[in-house]
């Protein structure tokens, strides 16, 4: 006896009740993704203009301190300098402290290339005109400080040692000590780069620029140490 076929009524409703699961799962699924993006996007811009607002302070502290440095030499009120001396160190102190930032943003996965240069060249640039001014007011105003041109590169094996010697000196003498790190690998991308390599004829790596002299390779502890306690003036820290 052939067994007569039964329809399961409720077989189809079954079947529409899979699709919409699915049609559901489905939405949901790329809403969540979208939020995801959008909310990546939502960071990523908050991060970079966070970078804005420290590079536009920066550019402001720099004006306000050539303007000093300006205004005392045109005026030879040299009676001033103290002050300068003062903001100039303080100034310098919040562009090193604004490093941690920049660094950061640069080491975010998803930043786009072309702002990481940006941020990057605008830091280098913020560096060099500091070191320049620093320079003058030392010479100017005869200020108790050591302005340091630090040249590396990412690859360079010895550079971190370079690194950590003068991070080590930075934090013994304070503000006395200014340290401007400058990125080689950024050359083609910030014509100033080359500009300074040039002048020093700058070709190894790690060099530093200590009073217009260049250092090339590593400079040990024992000859910083040198080196920071003849350029300054009763170096109570120094231990000859």
């Amino acid at each position: 006896m052939v067994n007569p076929k039964i329809d399961d009524p409720k077989e189809g409703s079954y079947r529409v009740i899979s699709m919409d699961k699915y049609i559901v799962a489905g939405v949901i699924t790329f809403l969540i993704f979208s939020l995801g993006l959008t909310l990546g996007f939502i960071l990523e811009d908050q991060r970079y203009n966070k970078v804005e607002e420290i590079n536009q302070e920066q550019e402001a502290n720099y004006i306000s301190l050539q303007l000093q440095y300006l205004y005392l030499t045109s005026w030879s009120n040299y009676d001033n300098c103290p002050v300068l001396s003062a903001t100039l160190k303080k100034t310098i102190a919040d562009l090193s402290d604004s490093l941690s930032e920049v660094i950061a943003y640069e080491e975010g996965e998803k930043t786009p290339e072309a702002k990481k240069v940006i941020v990057q060249r605008r830091y280098i640039l913020d560096n060099l005109r500091y070191w320049l001014l620093a320079k003058e007011s030392k010479e100017k105003c005869h200020l108790n400080i050591v302005p340091i041109l630090y040249f590396y590169t990412n690859d360079c094996p010895s550079c971190s040692n370079q690194g950590a010697i003068l991070t080590y000196f930075k934090k013994i003498f304070g503000e006395q000590v200014l340290v401007f790190p400058i990125n080689l690998d950024l050359r083609e991308e910030e014509t100033m780069v080359e500009v300074v390599m040039g002048q020093f004829n700058v070709t190894k790596y790690p060099s530093l620029i200590i009073n217009d002299h260049k250092y090339e390779g590593v400079v040990k502890k024992e000859e910083m140490e040198k080196i920071i306690c003849s350029s300054l003036t009763n170096a109570t820290l120094c231990t000859t």
